[in-house]
Protein backbone atom coordinates (compact mmCIF):
# COMPACT_ATOMS: atom_id res chain seq x y z
CA UNK A 1 0.00 0.00 0.00
CA UNK A 2 1.54 3.34 -0.77
CA UNK A 3 2.01 6.05 1.81
CA UNK A 4 -0.66 8.77 0.40
CA UNK A 5 -3.09 5.76 0.67
CA UNK A 6 -1.87 5.37 4.45
CA UNK A 7 -2.26 8.60 5.19
CA UNK A 8 -5.80 8.91 4.01
CA UNK A 9 -6.86 5.69 5.58
CA UNK A 10 -4.95 7.20 8.72
CA UNK A 11 -7.36 11.05 8.58
CA UNK A 12 -10.36 9.22 7.58
CA UNK A 13 -9.61 7.07 10.77
CA UNK A 14 -9.50 10.14 12.55
CA UNK A 15 -12.56 11.68 11.75
CA UNK A 16 -14.73 8.76 11.64
CA UNK A 17 -12.96 6.65 14.61
CA UNK A 18 -13.63 3.74 12.47
CA UNK A 19 -12.20 0.58 13.64
CA UNK A 20 -12.96 -1.16 10.98
CA UNK A 21 -10.92 0.82 8.56
CA UNK A 22 -8.32 0.69 11.03
CA UNK A 23 -7.88 -3.37 10.53
CA UNK A 24 -6.81 -2.47 6.86
CA UNK A 25 -3.71 -0.85 8.31
CA UNK A 26 -2.71 -3.46 10.74
CA UNK A 27 -3.10 -5.65 7.83
CA UNK A 28 -0.08 -3.93 6.25
CA UNK A 29 2.08 -3.11 9.26
CA UNK A 30 1.83 -6.80 11.06
CA UNK A 31 4.31 -8.35 9.71
CA UNK A 32 6.95 -5.64 8.77
CA UNK A 33 6.28 -4.59 12.61
CA UNK A 34 6.35 -8.31 13.68
CA UNK A 35 9.68 -9.02 12.66
CA UNK A 36 11.03 -5.47 13.82
CA UNK A 37 9.95 -6.61 17.46
CA UNK A 38 11.15 -10.25 16.63
CA UNK A 39 14.70 -8.56 16.36
CA UNK A 40 14.41 -6.28 19.17
CA UNK A 41 13.32 -8.86 21.45
CA UNK A 42 14.88 -11.94 19.90
CA UNK A 43 12.01 -14.01 21.13
CA UNK A 44 8.92 -14.91 18.36
CA UNK A 45 6.43 -14.96 21.09
CA UNK A 46 7.51 -11.47 22.86
CA UNK A 47 7.30 -10.20 19.38
CA UNK A 48 3.63 -11.32 18.78
CA UNK A 49 2.33 -9.83 21.96
CA UNK A 50 4.56 -6.71 21.22
CA UNK A 51 2.92 -6.04 17.87
CA UNK A 52 -0.39 -6.64 18.99
CA UNK A 53 0.28 -4.22 21.96
CA UNK A 54 1.64 -1.68 19.51
CA UNK A 55 -0.93 -1.23 16.87
CA UNK A 56 -3.71 -1.00 19.99
CA UNK A 57 -1.05 1.85 21.53
CA UNK A 58 -1.03 3.41 17.74
CA UNK A 59 -4.89 3.57 17.38
CA UNK A 60 -5.43 4.50 20.96
CA UNK A 61 -3.13 7.21 20.02
CA UNK A 62 -4.17 8.38 16.63
CA UNK A 63 -4.93 11.92 17.54
CA UNK A 64 -1.29 12.62 18.65
CA UNK A 65 -0.05 11.74 14.78
CA UNK A 66 0.63 13.89 12.85
CA UNK A 67 1.95 14.34 9.38
CA UNK A 68 5.63 15.43 10.20
CA UNK A 69 7.14 12.14 9.49
CA UNK A 70 4.91 9.06 8.16
CA UNK A 71 2.36 7.34 9.60
CA UNK A 72 4.19 3.88 9.34
CA UNK A 73 7.53 5.56 11.02
CA UNK A 74 5.40 6.62 13.39
CA UNK A 75 4.23 3.36 14.03
CA UNK A 76 7.74 2.46 14.28
CA UNK A 77 8.60 4.82 16.70
CA UNK A 78 6.14 3.46 18.80
CA UNK A 79 7.14 -0.29 18.53
CA UNK A 80 10.80 1.14 19.44
CA UNK A 81 9.89 2.18 22.70
CA UNK A 82 7.41 -0.40 23.68
CA UNK A 83 10.30 -2.83 22.66
CA UNK A 84 12.67 -0.36 24.40
CA UNK A 85 10.54 -0.82 28.16
CA UNK A 86 10.03 -4.87 27.35
CA UNK A 87 14.03 -5.16 27.39
CA UNK A 88 14.10 -2.51 30.50
CA UNK A 89 11.43 -4.92 32.45
CA UNK A 90 13.58 -8.21 31.38
CA UNK A 91 16.71 -6.85 32.60
CA UNK A 92 15.20 -5.94 35.87
CA UNK A 93 13.40 -8.99 35.97
CA UNK A 94 16.65 -10.56 35.80
CA UNK A 95 18.36 -8.93 38.84
CA UNK A 96 15.89 -10.42 40.71
CA UNK A 97 15.97 -13.31 40.08
CA UNK A 98 19.66 -13.36 40.52
CA UNK A 99 19.24 -11.76 44.10
CA UNK A 100 17.06 -14.36 44.58
CA UNK A 101 19.53 -17.40 43.72
CA UNK A 102 16.95 -19.83 44.04
CA UNK A 103 17.30 -22.84 41.69
CA UNK A 104 13.98 -22.28 39.91
CA UNK A 105 15.31 -18.75 39.05
CA UNK A 106 18.17 -19.62 37.68
CA UNK A 107 16.59 -22.49 35.52
CA UNK A 108 13.89 -19.53 34.47
CA UNK A 109 16.42 -16.91 33.70
CA UNK A 110 18.67 -19.81 31.69
CA UNK A 111 15.78 -20.39 29.59
CA UNK A 112 14.44 -16.78 28.86
CA UNK A 113 17.85 -15.78 27.94
CA UNK A 114 18.51 -19.07 25.69
CA UNK A 115 18.25 -17.94 21.75
CA UNK A 116 15.02 -19.85 20.09
CA UNK A 117 15.52 -21.24 16.42
CA UNK A 118 13.48 -18.95 14.37
CA UNK A 119 13.23 -19.14 10.18
CA UNK A 120 15.18 -15.48 10.40
CA UNK A 121 18.79 -16.14 10.16
CA UNK A 122 20.53 -17.77 13.57
CA UNK A 123 23.96 -15.96 12.98
CA UNK A 124 22.32 -12.49 12.17
CA UNK A 125 20.10 -12.86 15.12
CA UNK A 126 23.34 -13.59 17.59
CA UNK A 127 24.98 -10.70 16.03
CA UNK A 128 22.02 -8.21 16.61
CA UNK A 129 21.77 -9.82 19.93
CA UNK A 130 25.35 -8.59 20.73
CA UNK A 131 24.42 -4.83 19.70
CA UNK A 132 22.71 -1.85 22.47
CA UNK A 133 19.25 -1.86 22.25
CA UNK A 134 19.68 1.81 20.16
CA UNK A 135 22.01 0.52 18.18
CA UNK A 136 19.91 -2.71 17.10
CA UNK A 137 17.03 0.07 16.69
CA UNK A 138 19.44 1.65 13.73
CA UNK A 139 20.54 -1.52 11.89
CA UNK A 140 16.61 -3.03 11.69
CA UNK A 141 15.33 -0.55 10.57
CA UNK A 142 18.23 0.29 8.08
CA UNK A 143 18.99 -2.94 6.50
CA UNK A 144 15.96 -5.09 7.09
CA UNK A 145 13.42 -2.64 6.98
CA UNK A 146 15.10 -0.21 4.38
CA UNK A 147 14.67 3.23 6.04
CA UNK A 148 16.88 5.81 3.79
CA UNK A 149 19.23 8.20 6.37
CA UNK A 150 16.45 11.14 6.27
CA UNK A 151 13.74 9.12 7.41
CA UNK A 152 15.60 7.62 10.34
CA UNK A 153 17.11 11.35 11.37
CA UNK A 154 12.92 12.37 11.82
CA UNK A 155 12.26 9.58 13.46
CA UNK A 156 15.16 9.78 15.84
CA UNK A 157 15.76 12.82 16.45
CA UNK A 158 19.37 12.76 14.98
CA UNK A 159 21.35 14.06 12.43
CA UNK A 160 22.06 12.06 9.16
CA UNK A 161 25.50 12.03 9.12
CA UNK A 162 25.70 11.13 13.23
CA UNK A 163 23.76 8.01 12.26
CA UNK A 164 25.28 6.98 9.62
CA UNK A 165 28.49 7.21 12.01
CA UNK A 166 26.30 5.24 14.36
CA UNK A 167 25.28 2.59 11.83
CA UNK A 168 28.46 2.01 10.57
CA UNK A 169 29.91 1.41 13.89
CA UNK A 170 27.22 -0.97 14.37
CA UNK A 171 27.35 -3.01 11.69
CA UNK A 172 31.50 -3.12 12.20
CA UNK A 173 29.94 -4.62 15.55
CA UNK A 174 27.65 -7.44 13.79
CA UNK A 175 30.47 -7.94 11.58
CA UNK A 176 32.92 -8.68 14.03
CA UNK A 177 30.42 -10.77 15.94
CA UNK A 178 29.96 -12.96 12.46
CA UNK A 179 33.39 -12.89 11.87
CA UNK A 180 33.85 -14.48 15.31
CA UNK A 181 30.94 -16.99 15.19
CA UNK A 182 32.74 -18.43 11.44
CA UNK A 183 35.53 -19.59 13.90
CA UNK A 184 33.88 -21.21 15.78
CA UNK A 185 32.25 -22.89 12.52
CA UNK A 186 29.06 -21.07 12.41
CA UNK A 187 27.37 -20.48 8.84
CA UNK A 188 27.60 -17.02 8.58
CA UNK A 189 27.52 -16.35 4.73
CA UNK A 190 23.67 -15.43 4.67
CA UNK A 191 24.13 -13.55 7.81
CA UNK A 192 26.95 -11.46 6.53
CA UNK A 193 25.53 -10.44 3.34
CA UNK A 194 22.36 -9.15 4.72
CA UNK A 195 24.39 -6.49 6.36
CA UNK A 196 26.84 -5.47 3.67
Amino acid sequence: MEKEQIEQIVEEIKVSGCLEKFGTLVEVLQQPIFTYCYHMLGHRQEAEDAVQEVLIKAYEHLEKYNRTISFTAWVYKIAYHHCLNLIKRKKLHQVILFWKKNEAAREHEQETSRLIHEPFSEPLHQALGALTPEERNLVILRVIEEKGYDELATLLNASSATLRKKYERAIKKCKHQLQSQSQKGGKINEAYRAIR
